[in-house]
C-alpha cells in the first residue's frame, strides 16, 4: 500500500479539524464549569460565569450544552445510553426468561465498567452534586431515566411475549442495585472494583 493511500486511510479515520476544535472547546467549557461548581457551588455558578471563564458568549455555551445541568449530568446519561446500546448487541438465549435476566445483568456490569473507566470524572461530579442534596439525588436518579428504554428494548427482544409490568420490576431492581452500588463506591472515593460490588448486589436479588 502506498504512503498516499495510508495517509488517506488515516485521515478518513480521524475527525476533521473543525470537529477537533469543537471537541476541544466543549471540553474546555466542561472543565471550566466543573471547576467553578467546585469552587463556588453549583447554584452559585451562572452560565455567564462559565462563558466568561472560557472567553465565549453565553450563546456559544448553548451551542454545546442546553443547560449547566447537562454539563454535570450529561456523562451519566451517556453511560446509560451506552449500556442500552450494549444490551441491544447481546445475542438472545434459548430460555427467554433466563436470557432477559442475563442480558440485563450484563448491561449493568457494562455500565459499571464505563463508570470505572471514568472514575475521576464521575467522582468529581458526585462531589459537586453532594453540595446540594436535591442535586445529589438528581445525579443518582438520572440513572432511572433509562428504565423505560431498557424495558422497551427487552420487550422487543422478547417479541412482546413478556408482561410489561414484570419487565419494569426486573429492570427497576437491577437499576437500583446498580445505583446503590454506585453511591457506595463514590462515597468511598471511587476505590475498589465497582463491577464486583454491582455483582454482589445483583446476587442479593436471587
Amino acid at each position: 500500500m502506498s504512503d498516499t493511500a495510508i495517509s488517506e486511510q488515516d485521515q478518513a479515520g480521524r475527525p476533521g479539524l473543525r470537529e477537533r476544535k469543537k471537541r476541544l472547546l466543549q471540553e474546555a467549557i466542561e472543565q471550566a464549569a466543573l471547576k467553578l461548581f467546585l469552587q463556588r457551588g453549583y447554584e452559585q455558578t451562572s452560565i455567564q460565569d462559565i462563558a466568561e471563564a472560557v472567553m465565549i458568549s453565553p450563546r456559544t455555551f448553548f451551542r454545546y450544552f442546553p443547560s449547566k445541568e447537562e454539563v454535570l449530568l450529561g456523562p451519566t446519561r451517556a453511560v446509560m445510553r451506552a449500556g442500552l446500546e450494549y444490551l441491544r448487541t447481546l445475542p438472545k438465549g434459548q430460555s427467554e426468561d433466563e436470557a432477559t435476566s442475563m442480558a440485563l445483568r450484563a448491561a449493568m456490569l457494562h455500565i459499571a465498567h464505563l463508570y470505572q473507566q471514568q472514575r475521576h470524572s464521575f467522582l468529581l461530579r458526585y462531589q459537586i452534586a453532594r453540595q446540594i442534596p436535591s442535586v445529589a439525588a438528581f445525579y443518582l436518579y438520572a440513572l432511572l431515566e433509562a428504565e423505560t428504554a431498557f424495558c422497551d428494548l427487552l420487550q422487543e427482544r422478547a417479541g412482546g411475549a413478556r408482561e410489561y409490568g414484570q419487565l419494569r420490576l426486573l429492570v427497576a431492581t437491577h437499576v437500583v442495585a446498580l445505583r446503590v452500588a454506585l453511591e457506595r463506591w463514590l462515597d468511598e472515593g471511587a476505590e475498589g472494583d465497582l463491577q464486583a460490588l454491582v455483582t454482589s448486589y445483583l446476587e442479593e436479588l436471587h
